[in-house]
């Protein structure tokens, strides 16, 4: 069950007495960007709004990890080596596996913020983005996950 805070009940059962006890985990962000320090950044952002990161150096290690992660929301760079942010979406979105998405890129000219939102991105913001920003993208985006649930 999917909470209105974006994080989730999980069942946990003893096998030992059969007692049921639910947990609650808080939503998964995955952040993809080949930039080391943007990741860290966001990582640590995130960890501290009490909701968990998992970074991928790209988009084909993200496409690796498939069905490892159940991801409440999507932090992704356009431009990085291999497959792009942009057609990573794509190939979300046909597999009907996307994310909220918010993209964060130092090229976001129109033909790709057009191309990001006709795919369903929620935002395109520019690099480098206040915090605070990515605070509020992130919380709606979350909350709009939550009501897809």
């Amino acid at each position: 069950m999917v909470r209105a805070d974006g994080s989730a009940h999980i069942i946990v059962t003893n096998d030992e007495n059969r007692k049921r006890t639910a947990v609650s985990v808080p939503p998964i962000v995955a952040v993809v960007d080949d930039d080391e320090s943007m990741r860290d950044a966001l990582e640590a952002l995130i960890d501290s709004l009490g909701y968990r990161a998992r970074t991928f150096a790209s988009a084909d290690d993200y496409l690796r990890s498939k069905g490892e992660v159940d991801v409440g929301c999507m932090i992704l760079d356009v431009q990085m080596p291999g497959t792009n942010g942009l057609d990573l979406q794509t190939q979300l979105v046909e597999a009907n596996a996307a994310p909220p998405i918010i993209f964060v890129t130092s090229y976001g000219d129109d033909n790709v913020r057009r191309r990001a939102m006709r795919g369903g991105a929620l935002y395109v913001l520019e690099k480098p983005v206040q915090d605070r920003v990515i605070i509020r993208c992130l919380e709606e985006a979350l909350a709009s996950h939550q009501g897809d649930a």
